[in-house]
Parts: C-alpha cells; structure tokens; sequence
C-alpha cells in the first residue's frame, strides 16, 4: 500500500488511545498575548533530571495548539522533566515570518516565566513533531533570529526532530508542496530557503541533534533526515539518526502518536528519552 494512503488510514487508529489517556497533570496556561501566542507548563511529579524539555507540536503549520498535544507535554513530565509547550499563530493567515515570530518571542517569554519562577535548569532540549521540528531547528540553529531576539545558540543544549522537514531543496510530496506554499506564501522554494533549517547550520554551533525519521513516512522523506545529519556532521555539529522500524511507522504515528505508546513497547518513544536520560 502506498505509504501516504497508510498515513491517511492510519487517523482512527489514535482515536481510541486519546480517549483511554488519563490526564493527570494539569498544566499551567500562560498567556503571553492572544489565544493563539499561549504555552502549557507540565511540571514533573517526579523530577529526576534539571533538564526543561520545550515541546512544539506539529500540524502542517496550520492546525493545532497545545491543549491537542496533553499528552506529550504529560509523558515528557512523567517521564521525569518539566516540559513547556509552546502555541503559535498558524497557516495561510499567518506568513512563516510571523509563526517564527511566535516562536522566537514566544521562547523570551518562556525565559521570563522560568524567571519569575525561580527556576534553573542545567540544560534545555528543544524537541519538535513534524512542522514543529522545522519551527525548533530553527529556534535552535537560526543565528540571525536568534540575534534578533536576544537568543543565545549555547541555551540549546539538544534538538529531537520527529519527523521534521528540514530540507526544502529535495523533491517533496504533493503534500509538503501544499503545506509550505500555504505557509510561505509561495510554490517557489527560493522563499522556502529563508526558512530552511538546513540552510542555517554553522561551524561552531553546538547544539546536539537526534533526527527520528522512518522510510515509510508517507508525508516526509528519509533523505530529509539524512541530508540535515549529513551537513551537521559536515560542520563538526553532533547528530545522530534513528530510523523508525516499527509497525506504526507513518507520518503521525512515529512523529505524535508514538507519544501515547508505553516506552517499553516503543523502540523510537525508548530512544528518544534515553537520548534525553544520556545528554
């Protein structure tokens, strides 16, 4: 079967799931500006490492916000790390200059709530599902942004990619080719290239780089993956990639849904926090 139909058909089968998944964290809503500009804060009941994981969801960068994605902020927490998931404005109403605005403002507002908090941590690891891979490489490696904004590259200490398009000069799916013209406002991929994660590795940078991708992705090419790892390897950055082999291997299933699995039963949920465990 054709891998994007999988990914299609594979939807009702995190229905169930989501309903089974208890919530027991309630996280802390903070509104920095309008009901779109928001972050969750999941704080661990059992905290076993001084690490802020910042999570930022997916969804072709026109759906979805925070509250969508409970459950991840949840199993980060219960997992042992504060995790802080941030909102952003989305698709076609929004241009990618102003959703990486979000983003980049919307981390300077994090810093200020951590602050306020009276909270320190060691280290932050910024990890991201499909569009939010994209949008968190660059919060991690955009040094021009980060500039912008008053972001040092050394307050990154790792950046998991699950699933991200990280490369745009590749040829794509038809479904990419929607996504990103909605969001860049264009078909042509010289506008594309601002945004472009890849473009933006640098000697010298040093944030560590876990790239989770699966060859039957349906949405998202493994040479995605590959490429990204290649040039960060190329410029001294560490990177390192798992490929997805199991069963659930599409697009949504390995990049969200894999977050309602149980580590034990989850060869990529598993690698991702041992990756995360040995930082």
């Amino acid at each position: 079967m054709n891998d994007t139909l999988r990914e299609y058909l594979s939807y009702g089968s995190f229905i169930l799931p989501l309903i089974k998944c208890k919530k027991t964290i309630t996280p802390e809503k903070v509104l920095w500006k309008d009901k779109n500009r928001y972050f969750l804060y999941f704080p661990s009941p059992r905290k076993k490492i001084d690490t802020l994981v910042i999570y930022i969801h997916g969804g072709g960068w026109n759906s979805g916000s925070p509250s969508d994605f409970h459950f991840i902020g949840q199993k980060f927490a219960n997992e042992g790390y504060d995790c802080i998931m941030p909102g952003y404005r989305k698709a076609p109403k929004a241009h990618f200059e102003e959703i990486s605005e979000d983003i980049f403002t919307g981390y300077t507002e994090i810093k200020k709530f951590i602050s306020d908090k009276g909270h320190g941590y060691s280290k932050t690891v910024v990890v991201g599902s499909s569009a939010g891979a994209h949008l968190g490489a660059l919060l991690c490696y955009d040094s021009e942004r980060q500039e912008k904004y008053g972001i040092s590259a050394d307050e990154f200490e790792g950046f998991i990619s699950l699933a991200g398009p990280l490369c745009f000069d590749l040829t794509q799916t038809s479904a990419l080719n929607t996504l990103g013209a909605n969001m860049f406002g264009s078909r042509d991929k010289s506008e594309w290239k601002k945004g472009e994660p890849v473009s933006k590795l640098k000697k010298g940078q040093k944030t560590k780089a876990m790239l989770i991708q699966s060859r039957h992705d349906g949405i998202i090419g493994f040479e995605q993956a590959e490429k990204f790892r290649e040039r960060a390897m190329e410029l001294q950055i560490p990177a390192e990639l798992f490929e997805v082999t199991e069963k659930q291997d599409t697009h949504s299933a390995y990049s969200a849904g894999v977050f309602l699995s149980k580590r034990a039963k989850s060869p990529t949920l598993d690698r991702v926090f041992e990756w995360l465990d040995n930082m």
